[in-house]
């Protein structure tokens, strides 16, 4: 008789869920747990500080977690997240540019993350072979008598009481304060090389009640900065409860106020002034709640060669990227259907772990190269600037440039920017010749403004 198979997810985050979700399939018990008190949790928690901020769900993880739990973009609909075009639904304002609205085809949901997480952890849940253990912290790894495998999780109760929890197969979704790669140095493995980009991040959310007709009739409103010489922007997201998301941020100390009249003051320095029309009538429904993100950290597990058996690292846990991009529920969607390949296909001996780095390393490469490059076009930023980097910041500068005239473009950056597309789809024979132009005109242009009068 078989022995049944259990899986322990030390984390019930979102990349956690999904991580169970994909397991519920292979093993015959799945166990979640998670330090945080989540019956009949609702709104944003303690161990998510960034909960009650604006949350950008890309296309890409929307149809990604759509494979993986059918129905559920018409589940959020019907719990009022609002869907929308991307491009022919959002105001988007970059450099002072306004985008044209036209339909993309790219369709996408605006949303808060409680009721994305509220709703996936309800179908996770619902599942016949998952259960959660909440109110428990996570002490460590067991590991076998060998040295080499992880055979379980010691946990500890509200109360004190220590527990044991052998397992097949634990998965690490705690989020970008993993203590995974400490335990690893600690017993005799390789702590994975970590690379860390400061931004000194910060941004400040409020909700604002919604009304008929704000913003032109847009689902979203985003005011983005022009690197190298703009360091700020601000956002409106429509999410369920005609309730606006407004966000506001800044990179490199650039931080918005945490108080009425900085707020709006904040907001008049953007270069949209209906933004600032906006909030100085809406009507706030909360106060100021802060984030702030000190810098990208990418964990390079892909790279070691010897790791315990029965050990997986997923999510922020692997590599926290810039929230801004909202990439991390989307790259976690995306792992999650890379281990539901590995899991299926499974016939060797390696390490399960050391086999899913391997084939979810592409899909975190690329986020983490969209990011990285993104804000190193901020001189400020510390970190090697190769050649090939410098040359990307520059042609994606005219890219953007270019995408504000250009429908065909700004689809193109889209797809890419929501993890649709790989970047190469913007390195097309077509798409170099309109970007060089646009080069050539943004140059002629600068030229003029520098002619004395």
């Amino acid at each position: 008789m078989n022995t049944p198979t259990h899986a322990v997810v030390v984390g019930a985050s979102v990349a956690g869920l999904l991580s169970a979700r994909v397991l519920s399939s292979h093993f015959d018990r799945v166990t979640l747990i998670e330090r945080d008190v989540l019956t009949d949790l609702v709104g944003a928690r303690k161990g998510v500080p960034q909960g009650q901020h604006t949350h950008g769900l890309l296309a890409g993880g929307l149809r990604a977690m759509a494979d993986l739990f059918p129905g559920l973009e018409a589940e959020l609909t019907q719990a009022g997240a609002v869907s929308s075009d991307l491009i022919g639904d959002t105001v988007t304002v970059q450099g002072g540019v306004r985008r044209p609205r036209v339909h993309s085809g790219i369709g996408l949901l605006c949303l808060s993350r409680p009721l994305l997480e509220t709703t996936i952890r309800r179908r996770v849940l619902a599942l016949p072979n998952v259960t959660l253990r909440d109110g428990l912290s996570f002490l460590g790894y067991t590991l076998s008598a060998d040295g080499q495998a992880t055979v379980g999780v010691q946990c500890q109760t509200g109360s004190g009481e220590d527990l044991q929890l052998p397992a097949q197969l634990v998965v690490d979704a705690t989020g970008r304060g993993s203590r995974t790669p400490a335990w690893l140095e600690s017993h005799g493995f390789a702590a994975p090389a970590e690379t860390q980009l400061p931004i000194n991040l910060r941004y400040v959310t409020r909700e604002y009640a919604r009304r008929p007709g704000d913003l032109g009739g847009a689902n979203a409103f985003a005011v983005l900065p022009q690197p190298p010489h703009e360091y700020t922007l601000g956002s409106a997201a429509a999410v369920e409860g005609d309730r606006w998301l407004v966000m506001q941020g800044g990179w490199l100390g650039h931080h918005p106020p945490q108080d009425e009249a900085g707020f709006l003051s904040f907001a008049a320095d953007l270069a949209a002034p209906e933004f600032h029309a906006f909030l100085s009538t809406a009507r706030p429904l909360s106060g100021f709640s802060t984030y702030t993100f000190k810098a990208n950290v990418r964990r390079h597990y892909e790279r070691l060669t010897r790791f315990p058996a029965g050990l997986l690292v997923v999510g922020d846990a692997w590599c926290s990227f810039n929230p801004v991009y909202g990439q991390g529920m989307t790259v976690a969607a995306l792992e999650a259907l890379a281990l539901e390949r590995v899991l299926t296909g499974r016939r060797s001996s390696t390490p399960l772990g050391l086999t899913y780095f391997k084939a979810a390393r592409r899909i975190v490469e690329l986020a983490w190269s969209m990011a990285a490059n993104a804000d190193l076009a901020y001189p400020e930023v510390p970190g090697p600037r190769p050649a090939l980097i410098k040359a990307m910041n520059w042609y994606m500068g005219h890219f953007q440039r270019a995408s504000l005239h250009d429908s065909s473009l700004a689809t193109a950056l889209f797809e890419v920017a929501h993890l649709l597309r790989p970047p190469s789809a913007l390195v097309s024979p077509g798409t170099l010749l309109r970007v060089s132009r646009a080069a050539r005109q943004h140059r002629t242009e600068q030229a003029a403004l520098s002619v004395p009068a």
